[in-house]
């Protein structure tokens, strides 16, 4: 590095050609260093169809529909889903509900559940959701997604510890409702993928 000396004080500095060299750099090092954040942080949105599960026998959306969307982070999976029951065709299916992620839950970060059937609490909490009963008010409202695996597939429940006369803890064929034309099941999750 060219230096000079000040006259008063014997101080090395950078002369007026290296302060330049150095500043182009320090400007393209930033400009280099905002591209990588612009291009770490333009993900695409992809969008899945989320498959719609029952513990004994499955659901059906009728005329309805499945929709899902959601993006990969370096690796964290933030995204949502809305299923719409529309006759004709809606059945209610069996047992408990589950709804498919659109890639697997790191096991080993997150407690993952390996059945139906697993009681809410143990199982990671992974997101929040709401369930839209179209006939009644009373059973409309927000629910917990856990997450749980089935033949190799990750899937949420929605537990809705908070609703009255239920008969189970999550979300089913007949809890807190049966589903009929109308209905609506949301929800946004976010966790580490495998």
């Amino acid at each position: 590095m060219a230096v000079t000396f000040t006259p008063n004080i014997a101080l090395a500095k950078p002369d007026d050609t290296e302060l330049s060299l150095n500043w182009a750099r320090a400007v393209l090092l930033a400009d280099d260093n905002n591209q990588i954040i612009i291009d770490k942080m333009d993900v695409n949105i992809l969008t899945y169809s989320p498959a719609f599960i029952g513990q004994f026998g499955n659901p059906s959306t009728g005329v309805g529909s499945r929709k899902g969307e959601y993006q990969d982070m370096q690796g964290i999976i933030i995204g949502n889903f809305v299923i719409r029951m529309v006759d004709p065709g809606v059945s209610l299916g069996s047992g408990e509900y589950g709804i498919a992620l659109p890639t697997l839950a790191d096991a080993t970060f997150h407690t993952v559940g390996s059945a139906f059937g697993t009681a809410p609490g143990t199982n990671s909490c992974i997101g929040e959701g709401f369930i839209t009963d179209n006939s009644t008010v009373n059973t409309s409202g927000t629910v917990s997604l856990d997450v749980i695996a089935i033949s190799g597939v990750h899937y949420v429940r929605m537990v809705c510890e908070a609703y009255p006369a239920k008969t189970s803890a999550v979300l089913g064929n007949s809890t807190p409702f049966g589903l009929a034309t109308g209905d609506l099941l949301a929800g946004s999750f976010y966790y580490k993928k495998a």
